[in-house]
């Protein structure tokens, strides 16, 4: 219907044009005619003698009649056609400027198209001249463009739906393989990708944005059944601990001391196994973002002070010095139960791997309109290979002491969800030997604060 409507729009376009030009130059013939009558009425002198001059040339005149007035509309010539129709004048003929076209009606002769003009003769004399012909040939010729665009147009129209269609055909057929191979990738087989013949049009650029949909879920996959590995690793070990105290318990009779040495065990590895879970319940709710946000305004410059000062006794208790400098009055939208468990998650790492004797330094300045707080420790650090898969979930640098120090392999990683939701980052550098830190970037705005406030809060303390 789209095509047929612009077919029909142009063929009537192109009618238009045609009757346009057809009319300009059947007035074109006109003048033409006219300016011939005009140099041979420059050549008489005598209005008697005009009739006898312009019969033998004008009488009979192919398709175009003449006629020739005086002032007073009598008539000093007329071709033979005319003799029996009278053609419209002006009111007063020696006013006439320049020429005038017009369409005229001759009873039973049909239309016709008319050019007057004004002249005067060697005596300075007003005369009229008209030319007049029939309008037929011009309303034939554009009745014969009419006949073929109507004949041409279903033709045309049949033509493109035909060459539309099997152009379409073939400029989908990609569309046809992308979906065949789509449909053949899943889950078992996410390897599988669309071929790429040209990345710049627009099948290209849609190929290469589903090849790049199959890699981030191919991605996603192999991390959800890593994921799921490490969780039943992690969860079987417990287990089996569990079980085979029970079942060595149960072997024989055993003292009170032993029970309570069992019992003491089972403790310890279900308190492991309901920490675990817990991670992992809150991780897949971060995941899935089924986790409910409280994000309100909040000071997260005081909100470290308060997790430095918990952490402290625990810093004293396992013999390690805890400063604390800077501190810029920040605001940001947070949860504050997530941010302190951040805090708390970095802090308590670097108090695992810090020996007694060593020290934190927790520091937080403002760079790039951003807050950044950085907390430094002075442990064995970490070799530059293992940085890059810190933050993922149950990688360990050291299985067996992480462990032994109570670890899950899951604290980075939530440290890394918290800061992710609130449109910050987490990194990390270390050196061997000389410890490691950890950067934490939250946006924000420098919080508005009263001088007896800010007196209160002293940020240099350790």
């Amino acid at each position: 219907m789209v095509l047929a409507t612009l077919l029909s729009v142009l063929c009537v376009a192109m009618l238009s044009a045609v009757h346009l030009h057809l009319l300009h130059q059947s007035d074109q013939f006109l003048m033409e005619e006219l300016d011939e009558l005009v140099e041979d009425l420059n050549i008489s002198t005598d209005p008697s003698t005009l009739s006898a001059q312009l019969t033998p040339r004008y009488s009979v005149h192919s398709h175009f009649h003449f006629q020739v007035l005086d002032a007073q509309k009598q008539p000093l010539f007329r071709s033979r056609f005319l003799s029996e129709f009278q053609l419209p004048t002006p009111p007063k003929i020696e006013e006439m400027r320049g020429s005038k076209f017009e369409d005229i009606e001759l009873p039973l002769a049909g239309e016709f198209r008319l050019l007057s003009m004004s002249v005067r003769n060697s005596r300075s004399e007003p005369l009229l001249l008209q030319v007049v012909a029939a309008r037929s040939p011009l309303r034939m010729e554009l009745g014969w463009y009419l006949t073929t665009l109507l004949t041409a147009l279903p033709f045309a129209l049949l033509v493109s739906l035909i060459a539309g269609y099997l152009l379409a055909r073939r400029a989908l057929r990609p569309l046809d393989q992308m979906a065949f191979i789509a449909n053949r990738i899943s889950v078992e087989s996410l390897n599988q990708r669309l071929e790429v013949r040209n990345p710049h049009d627009e099948l290209g650029r849609l190929a290469t944005t589903l090849n790049g949909m199959f890699d981030r879920l191919r991605a996603s996959v192999v991390q959800i059944r890593q994921f799921t590995s490490d969780a039943a690793h992690e969860l079987r070990s417990p287990i089996a601990a569990l079980r085979t105290q029970a079942e060595v318990t149960l072997r024989s009779d055993r003292s009170s001391d032993e029970y309570r040495r069992v019992v003491q065990l089972t403790l310890e590895e279900s308190t492991h196994m309901s920490e675990l879970v817990d991670q992992l319940l809150l991780l897949s709710r971060h995941d899935s973002g089924q986790q409910s946000v409280m994000f309100e305004d909040l000071r997260v410059d005081q909100l470290l002070l308060d997790v430095v000062d918990r952490f402290r006794p625990l810093a004293e208790e396992r013999g390690l010095l805890l400063e604390l400098s800077g501190g810029t009055p920040w605001m940001l939208a947070g949860d504050d139960i997530w941010l302190s468990q951040l805090f708390w998650n970095l802090l308590d790492n670097a108090g695992k791997y810090t020996p007694r004797g060593g020290a934190i330094r927790v520091s937080s300045q403002v760079a790039d309109g951003q807050w950044c707080c950085s907390i430094q420790d002075t442990g064995p650090g970490i070799v530059e290979q293992h940085l890059p898969f810190l933050f993922n979930r149950f990688y360990r640098v050291d299985a067996s002491r992480t462990r032994d120090a109570g670890g899950t392999g899951l604290g980075l990683a939530i440290c890394k969800s918290i800061a992710e939701a609130h449109a910050g980052r987490i990194s990390v550098t270390s050196q061997v030997g000389r410890g490691s830190e950890f950067t934490v970037t939250l946006p924000g705005r420098v919080a508005v604060i009263d001088v007896e406030e800010s007196s209160e809060v002293d940020y240099s303390i350790s």
